[in-house]
Formats: structure tokens, C-alpha cells, sequence
């Protein structure tokens, strides 16, 4: 069982996930807006070993998907 297992039925508390927006906003700034696509997936290679798990990965990915417009289905 990875540790994110371990962890993940403990739901992060609204007070740290603003301070985690604040965080990847910051973070954001920092770099031009072409490099914000490569943070975020390098970000999400980094989370996504540190779940250690596909199919909550995938899960996430499905959810994060929710609510965009696919390219050429506008």
C-alpha cells in the first residue's frame, strides 16, 4: 500500500487547499504562460508517482477533465 493509500480517505482541509492554490498560483507567476502546460504535466508526473497507484490516477484525471470543451467540439 503506497502512502498516498494511506492517506487519501483523510480529505485535505479547506485551509491548506487555499494554501495550496496560493502556492501554484505563485508558482505560476513565475514562469511565462508557454511554460505553464509543461509545469503542470511535469507536476502531474511528479503527483501522480507519488500516488503510486493507475487508477486513482486515472480517476483524477477523469475528474479534472469535468466541465472543459474538447478541442473541435466547441
Amino acid at each position: 500500500m503506497t502512502r498516498f493509500q494511506e492517506l487519501k480517505n483523510t480529505p485535505m482541509t479547506f485551509t491548506d487547499l487555499e494554501k495550496l492554490y496560493d502556492l501554484m498560483a505563485e508558482t505560476l507567476d513565475e514562469f511565462d504562460v508557454q511554460q505553464h502546460s509543461l509545469f503542470l504535466s511535469k507536476l502531474s508526473m511528479v503527483l501522480s508517482h507519488e500516488i503510486g497507484d493507475l487508477e486513482t490516477v486515472i480517476n483524477a484525471i477523469n475528474v479534472a477533465k469535468d466541465g472543459l470543451v474538447a478541442k473541435g467540439s466547441e
